[in-house]
């Protein structure tokens, strides 16, 4: 892989990081005072929501550095090792804890609190669908890094 690809991903990861930090930092608990305040119906909210949301950004960001890591271990071409199946095995951890953070605050807004109305359905379906997506393809992609290390193994053994 080029070095230019591999520089300019990890300025991406380390923007995307950084965005998220600022959200968790400053955006959701700004946005949570703020609708505590127009909704005190529900104001008790707040809080939990507050700290699943930091916690569902923090899953993203475990993702994200394992994505660093293993990028590392492209770029020095250890990739096909046992190491790196740890860290796609983090990846895939990460994704199931945000997936199931969201359907669960979805379903305790909905079921549970009786808020939110069609639009929050449709959007805890969605992120159900696109983190199920992201699992799913992550065990593929899993999948598809166990196959080439045993290629690469096998190789190695006949040179």
């Amino acid at each position: 892989m080029k070095r230019s690809v591999i520089l300019a991903l990890r300025v991406l990861l380390v923007l995307v990081f950084l965005v998220l930090l600022g959200g968790q930092l400053y955006v959701i608990p700004a946005f949570a005072s703020v609708s505590a305040n127009d909704f005190p119906e529900v104001a008790f909210l707040a809080g939990p929501y507050t700290v699943i949301a930091i916690v569902g950004i923090a899953c993203v960001q475990i993702g994200l550095f394992a994505t660093w890591v293993l990028l590392s271990m492209v770029e020095r071409g250890a990739i096909f090792s046992e190491h790196a199946f740890r860290w796609v095995n983090v990846i895939i951890g990460a994704a199931i804890a945000l997936t199931i953070l969201t359907l669960f605050t979805g379903v305790h807004l909905l079921f549970v609190v009786q808020v939110g109305g069609p639009g929050v359905l449709l959007a805890v379906a969605a992120a159900g669908i696109a983190g199920a997506s992201i699992i799913l393809l992550m065990v593929v992609m899993r999948g598809l890094l166990r196959s080439a290390t045993m290629l690469e193994n096998e190789l190695a053994e006949v040179v």
